[in-house]
């Protein structure tokens, strides 16, 4: 594993040696599709972020203590959802829809992003943004590439610049999906991404952007998503690799005419995570996958969970998206594959119980090898505890709530035979409850509680810029 990180790490210095800015530029050839030249050019950087996770375990949540405190008073991030993409995905069934988006017959995913393509439509059915807001949903939207004739390279493909002369009709092009999605699905659209992986060139639809670059282009686009009712949020810059993000954001929050049209920051987990510099804007991580051969198992599933954490913990992230939803393919890119994986139950773990307005609150002391969130929801007193238990071997563990009553816990566990499955809830008594957690698996705690301290954060007045 040293030699992966150091081939990574080889890497990493091999594109900086291509970058203009923070624009990273891969030129591998190896792979035939688009998907299977995506994995190999990303090997490098998702070896690098598990490698991260690994080193990450006496984070905010894991010490050697005997004894887990959850403290609703320690109010950190709110939480906006957790969602997943699909570009080129079928059109999904009314089961498949249930699957991924209800919270009473599925997971419970809150959120749905979806791709623009070249002439500003929906690159998959737009039956699948009517299914996912049926259930709950929202529905956020994101460019690969304009048009290959308003691009320096000529072509929608191998990356290439926007053209300045084309600024306004790419913007009016991009703002006008909010017309089409309403129209062809009836739902309105949530958020607006400024360009998918600005610093990444590839085979397929691709665009580059450097820091100023899409400063420029905010200028541009801010003004017309402003315009329209209901208003798109805009998020950017939705980077491949986390270390870039801060270059463009940094050049967008500089410019003041660019800076007030940012709302959400965002950036893929490739490479792992990194904690913001500083508080802000809400952070969301868009996208992470694996690109190994197909695993379906709970070791799978375990490490999805953890980026989840890590993410949340480390990133302060409030949303957290898997790659796809359902494509087929030989390897771990799909949340499908082609029936449920462990990866799909651990996600739910999380999106089936942590709703949106939940907030994240501090949780200490939990045993060895065992990683611990919580949140709760600041208007109810509802809560959820989420605890990965990387042992090989079952794990007993007292939790105590501080700051909040309630009077049993109902745990739900996915492990290498449970499919996030209910479990007989748990009696609470003097504050605090004891559970045994089985072997390599996710169990999420759920209660409803009185109290809780104080709700969530006040509204962010700056900006958070990643590093």
């Amino acid at each position: 594993m040293l030699a992966e990180r150091e081939q990574f790490l080889t890497t990493r210095e091999e594109c900086h040696a291509n970058c203009e800015g923070n624009v990273l530029i891969r030129n591998d050839e190896a792979g035939d599709t688009r998907m299977q030249r995506k994995g190999h050019e990303r090997r490098h950087l998702r070896t690098f972020a598990v490698l991260l996770s690994a080193l990450c375990l006496g984070g905010l949540s894991v010490t050697a203590q005997s004894g887990l405190v959850v403290n609703f008073n320690d109010v950190h991030q709110r939480i906006d959802g957790f969602g997943a993409a699909d570009p080129w995905v079928p059109a999904l069934s009314d089961a498949q829809a249930d699957l991924f988006f209800s919270q009473s017959a599925g997971i419970g995913l809150s959120m749905l992003r979806v791709g623009i393509n070249t002439n500003g439509d929906d690159m998959s059915a737009y039956s699948n943004a009517t299914k996912a807001a049926a259930r709950g949903a929202i529905v956020w939207a994101y460019p690969f590439s304009a048009p290959g004739a308003w691009k320096d390279n000529g072509t929608s493909n191998n990356g290439g610049h926007l053209l300045p002369q084309y600024y306004d009709a790419w913007a009016t092009r991009l703002a006008g999906f909010a017309a089409k999605l309403q129209q062809n699905a009836g739902v309105p659209l949530y958020g607006l991404s400024v360009q998918n992986e600005p610093d990444w060139t590839a085979t397929w639809d691709t665009m580059l952007f450097t820091n100023q670059e899409m400063a420029n282009f905010v200028r541009v686009l801010g003004p017309k998503v402003a315009a329209l009712t209901p208003r798109p949020k805009l998020m950017l810059p939705e980077v491949g690799g986390w270390y870039l993000a801060a270059g463009y954001t940094s050049a967008v929050v500089s410019d003041s005419v660019a800076a007030p049209y940012l709302d959400i920051v965002t950036a893929h987990q490739y490479g792992g995570v990194a904690a913001p510099a500083t508080t802000g804007k809400p952070i969301w991580q868009t996208e992470m996958s694996g690109f190994e051969a197909p695993d379906n198992s709970i070791n799978n599933g375990l490490t999805v969970a953890r980026w989840i954490h890590d993410a949340i913990t480390i990133g302060n992230v409030s949303a957290w998206h898997y790659w796809w939803l359902n494509h087929p393919g030989n390897d771990n890119q799909s949340l499908l594959n082609p029936g449920p994986t462990k990866r799909l139950y651990t996600l739910g773990n999380f999106s089936k119980f942590v709703r949106p307005g939940f907030v994240v609150v501090g949780a200490s002391g939990a045993p060895n090898g065992i990683a611990v969130t919580a949140y709760k929801n600041p208007s109810t007193g509802a809560f959820v505890i989420v605890a990965i238990n990387q042992n090989a071997s079952n794990t007993p563990m007292t939790i105590s709530l501080n700051g909040l009553t309630a009077s049993t816990v109902t745990p739900w566990t996915t492990s290498a035979s449970l499919d996030l499955a209910q479990q007989s809830n748990l009696p609470v008594s003097g504050g605090s409850f004891t559970a045994t957690l089985p072997a390599s698996s996710v169990t999420s705690f759920v209660g409803a509680g009185t109290g809780g301290g104080s709700g969530p954060p006040a509204a962010p007045t700056g900006l958070t810029i990643l590093r």
